[in-house]
Order: structure tokens, then C-alpha cells, then sequence
């Protein structure tokens, strides 16, 4: 998305940053009145691999049959852009929209993922750790017939060239204990100038490898503050993913109600079929 440049005076000082441009609210309607409001299930991915050995990891098996399971029962993935464009603009959604999510960047999406968008006619949204794409484009540069476990720049752009994958901000290097929140005995300006470093830093990385910026941080941990969001804001951020489960409303005309949307981790060892009636609110 296009940005212009906001100066914000941080610990006395001039911070230029990019500022997301966007319509006003209901600037543009499309049947949609302001005031409705529509609940879309976000699912968490993270590494797909054949032996999981964690909660945040499921077989290529197990990807394939959740798409499987929302293709047949109807259900229509969309992007950040168009939960954007619902409540800025009035932009109806597709009926049954779900929203597929990936973080960390791993090279599993590019090898699995991908694949599978392709094969289902889905989008999904990928988070991208800026530290961990740099370090293995560093590593490859040197050993470049080693499989690593995070993408590099190139599989990014390769990744976001298939036209399927929209990347978002998983911090450039906050992926840590303290997450995107404020660290204790941290003043709000020491916050918001670290924070927006910290995401300008990634967004330049953005557009030089692949040429766009991002409009939604998703939280790395799933870690924020009180405050978190207002940063984003100022910013010129218009969306925030959490971790927590739980299906928040998204209301035509209410920019606030795109910050900290809940996301259902997908964990191993449970059928499609009982995860999305969890999800879903369907029955089994």
C-alpha cells in the first residue's frame, strides 16, 4: 500500500515514517451499510512438516485435508485487503469468508503452501520475521544446496510473485520474550520509537525485495500492550492479528475493529472435521 511520510516527535526528536494511505471510512460504498458486522474465523499456520513434534507444526497431510474440507463446505479465503476494504469501504466479502494465516516465514510455505493454494484456488497471508529472512539469505549466498528452515528474500518474492500470497509484518526483530509490547520500566515514547523502528526497518526490507509495504502487524508471540495498537496507528498501520481465539467483530465503518483480531491455532492430531466445528460453530 502507498504511504507518505508522518513525522512524530520521539524523545525530542523528528521521526519520519511511512504512513499508510487509505479512504476514509464508507468514503466509497458498495451495498454494504455501516454499522453491519461480520465475524471471519482467522486461522493460525505455522511450520508444515512431515514428523510434528509441537503444537504449532502439522503434516503436509493434514494442510491438505483442512483445504479439502473448506473448499467442499463452501468456504471462501480472503486477505487482509479485502478485511480493509469491508470496513473502509463497504466492500462486501465473499459468503463463508475465512482467512488463512502463516507466521514466521518458513520455508515450508514456499515448498508446501504454495502448492496447495495453487491446487484449492485459495490466498492465504503470510507473516515474515525480517531478522530470520536475512540471516538465511546470508547463509545461502554461502552454502546454497542446504534446505533451511526459513525463507529467504528470493523464496519471499517468489512466494508473493504467485499472486496468492499476501505478506504482513511479523516485526523485523521482536520475535523475542517481550513480543511487539512495552518493556517494563520502558517509556511510551522509548516504546513507540523502538517499535516503529523496528517495523520501518522491515517495510524498507519489503520494498526493496519484493515492492510493497504492509498494512498489519501480526503480533510475533502474540505479545502486545495496552498501548500497542495506538503505536500502530500513529504509524499508519490499519490492522493488528493477535493469538488469542476468538472470532472478534469486524463492523463496516469502525477502522478499530481491524486491531488485535483473534486467530484459532490449527495443532496436530486432530481431524479437519473437529477442528473447523470448533472454529466454525458447526457441529460435528
Amino acid at each position: 500500500m502507498m504511504r507518505f511520510l508522518l513525522g512524530l516527535v520521539v524523545s525530542g526528536l523528528i521521526f519520519m515514517l511511512p504512513l499508510a494511505t487509505a479512504a476514509t471510512p464508507l468514503e466509497t460504498l458498495h451495498g454494504v451499510k455501516p454499522g453491519e458486522a461480520l465475524r471471519v474465523p482467522i486461522i493460525m499456520y505455522h511450520s508444515i512438516e512431515d514428523t510434528p513434534d509441537n503444537i504449532w507444526e502439522i503434516t503436509p497431510q493434514t494442510l491438505e485435508s483442512d483445504f479439502a474440507y473448506l473448499q467442499a463446505n463452501g468456504y471462501n479465503t480472503v486477505i487482509m485487503q479485502d478485511l480493509i476494504d469491508y470496513v473502509y469501504q463497504g466492500k462486501p466479502l465473499p459468503p463463508n469468508p475465512i482467512m488463512l494465516t502463516f507466521d514466521d516465514g518458513r520455508a515450508s510455505d514456499l515448498m508446501h503452501v504454495a502448492k496447495m493454494l495453487e491446487k484449492y484456488d485459495f490466498r492465504a497471508t503470510f507473516a515474515i520475521i525480517g531478522r530470520e529472512a536475512d540471516r538465511y539469505t546470508e547463509e545461502a549466498a554461502k552454502n546454497p544446496n542446504i534446505s533451511y528452515p526459513h525463507m529467504t528474500w528470493c523464496q519471499i518474492a517468489q512466494l508473493y510473485d504467485s499472486t496468492r500470497a499476501d505478506i504482513q509484518s511479523h516485526t523485523y526483530d521482536l520475535h523475542g520474550s517481550a513480543g511487539a509490547g512495552r518493556r517494563r520500566g520502558e517509556s511510551i515514547e522509548s516504546y513507540q520509537s523502538r517499535l516503529l523502528a523496528d517495523l520501518k526497518k522491515l517495510d524498507d526490507l519489503f520494498m526493496e525485495h519484493i515492492g510493497k509495504t504492509t498494512n498489519t502487524l501480526v503480533f510475533p508471540l502474540g505479545i502486545f500492550s495496552d498501548s500497542t495498537n495506538d503505536v500502530l496507528k500513529a504509524g499508519g498501520y490499519l490492522a493488528s492479528l493477535s493469538a488469542a481465539e476468538s472470532r472478534k467483530p469486524i463492523i463496516v465503518g469502525n477502522p478499530d475493529s481491524l486491531f488485535a483480531l483473534g486467530r484459532y491455532n490449527r495443532p496436530p492430531g486432530i481431524s479437519s472435521e473437529k477442528f473447523f466445528a470448533k472454529v466454525l460453530d458447526k457441529a460435528e
